[in-house]
């Protein structure tokens, strides 16, 4: 297991990491590492989201291509919504 010095660490920075342990019941340190610990998950999680959000993505695009070639390309219906909308 390896060990990090962090220079440079505000007081202000520092105060409310202590503060967070305390209310944790935890020490600075085991705080520190669930923050690095937890963001790093969340990093690991967000690519896996945002390869989930390119599959789904393809996905809609091609149902999108097989629906044109099945019913057609349908018009845009912004300026009749707006219309009825503005009827209203």
């Amino acid at each position: 297991m390896g060990d990090m010095l962090i220079r440079g660490l505000s007081k202000r920075i520092h105060e409310r990491i202590q503060k967070l342990a305390k209310s944790r019941n935890a020490s600075v340190n085991q705080t520190v590492l669930k923050m690095i610990h937890d963001d790093l998950e969340r990093m690991d999680k967000g690519i896996d989201e945002e390869e989930r959000r390119a599959r789904a993505f393809e996905r809609t695009r091609q149902l999108r291509e097989e629906i044109w070639k099945k019913y057609g390309k349908f018009d845009d219906s912004t300026k009749l919504i707006r219309e009825d909308r503005d009827s209203h």
